[in-house]
């Protein structure tokens, strides 16, 4: 299989995304540890496992396609160059800061709407300035992921799976992180933005 820098570039980047997450739900505890209050919390078994299924099958299946065989690839667009280098940027980035989250999460790192009994708020590395970093870090690794590759469906899957988590699961991880912590969750949540760093100009 003939490869070009541009895969070559989207397949470091996938397997370090695809190893990091990995190394985190060890560190973690592992990923068959119960975590069924989260997916309770996110609409049920069969909501859990449909949505993943989609997003692994449909993207995964969709990045892989376009690295063994990018030519049979249906709606992929003639994107300039510029573009592709815009993706490689923004895909580091993601990267780069999803490294940082799953270091400030360290154990209480969870792939569902998961709370340890133990669970603390963590209010470091990214955290500090954004309550939900690791979103934001999937947006940018996706969106980057996107438009190096060029392919409508896949962006279609990538992007609308961080609209589903934005859009229906945060919410939900906002209101069990305020039941959970009270007033000290509150205080946050005051001085800090849900995806990005609350930007201050002046004094």
């Amino acid at each position: 299989m003939d490869i070009d820098l541009r895969q070559l570039a989207v397949l470091i980047i996938l397997s370090l995304a695809i190893l990091l997450r990995l190394v985190s739900h060890r560190h973690a505890g592992g990923m068959t540890r119960d975590q069924s209050d989260g997916v309770e919390l996110e609409g049920g078994t069969a909501a859990a496992i449909i949505a993943r299924l989609v997003f692994l099958v449909g993207g995964l299946g969709l990045l892989i396609t376009w690295l063994v065989a990018p030519d049979v690839l249906p709606g992929t667009v003639d994107l300039p160059g510029w573009a592709h280098w815009l993706g490689l940027v923004l895909a580091e980035v993601g990267l780069v800061l999803l490294m940082a989250v799953q270091v400030a999460l360290g154990v209480h790192f969870s792939g569902t709407l998961h709370l340890r009994d133990d669970h603390r708020l963590v209010r470091t590395g990214p955290y500090a300035a954004i309550r939900h970093p690791m979103y934001t870090s999937f947006l940018l690794l996706f969106a980057g992921l996107s438009l190096m590759v060029a392919n409508v469906p896949l962006a279609v899957i990538l992007l609308g799976s961080q609209v589903w988590v934005i859009g229906w699961r945060l919410p939900k991880e906002e209101q069990q992180l305020a039941d959970r912590f009270g007033t000290d969750w509150s205080d946050y949540r005051a001085t800090t933005r849900a995806l990005v760093p609350p930007f201050r100009f002046g004094r």
